[in-house]
């Protein structure tokens, strides 16, 4: 747990001041906020830590970044001796480095907005792949088609679809080829796809969701699926 330190002092003579400061912790939103693998915080906000007569307090708290979820500050009020606020900062205490002096340690804006999410891939637009085997990338198209090579019945599987983004939807459709002799198999981060049945130019299509966590698709349907 980070150590924090700071000295109080009167404006005008700079005489030290026998006040306080009131540490709560703020940004986890709905859930309960956790030390991760340690504890449940219950309780957010330790009131008048007392500095001594030299003004100088010291106290220690979880570090921030081992507190789920992620994005949480500390707010630390200042008081004089009559318990009168004299202002209320925001800090960030994170598990490197061990020790914090308020002294010097500039506040932090919590209002500053989190990164913007990466830029969606264009809606509605068509891509037919070519190659064998073929590349389907997510980062540029939403709609991916492919017709397996004629006169090949060899089982064509792509690598693993990249440039996913998540949340996206993707709709591909795969077509046989003219003999109706080809094989397919799905991409390996793309789960549940139709088997492509055998017939001349048959063709299958089939909408996917991206997830977060598995750079990964999976077909939308009725179904239980596995997420590991």
């Amino acid at each position: 747990m980070p150590t924090v330190t700071g000295q109080l002092s009167a404006a005008g003579n700079n005489g030290a001041v026998a006040g306080s400061v009131d540490v709560m912790l703020c940004g986890y939103g709905s859930q309960v906020p956790r030390v991760v693998g340690q504890s449940l915080v219950a309780e957010i906000e330790t009131m008048t830590i007392q500095a001594g007569a030299d003004g100088r307090f010291s106290f220690t708290c979880a570090a921030n970044d081992q507190i789920s979820p992620a994005g949480t500050f500390y707010t630390v009020r200042v008081r004089d001796a009559n318990g009168d606020t004299a202002q209320i900062n925001a800090y960030r205490f994170n598990a490197t480095p061990a020790a914090y002096d308020l002294n010097t340690l500039a506040p932090i804006d919590p209002n500053i907005p989190p990164a913007p999410l990466p830029p969606p891939a264009p809606y509605n637009n068509w891509l037919w792949v070519m190659g064998n085997p073929p590349q389907f990338d997510g980062s540029q198209y939403t709609t991916l088609g492919y017709q397996l090579p004629d006169n090949d019945s060899e089982v064509i599987t792509p690598p693993a679809m990249t440039g996913i983004i998540p949340g996206n939807l993707y709709t591909f459709f795969i077509a046989q080829n003219a003999q109706g002799i080809g094989q397919f198999h799905w991409p390996p981060n793309i789960h549940n796809g139709t088997d492509i049945p055998f017939g001349a130019l048959f063709g299958v299509t089939q909408t996917f969701v991206a997830t977060a966590a598995a750079d990964a698709l999976y077909a939308i349907g009725p179904g239980a699926y596995d997420l590991a």
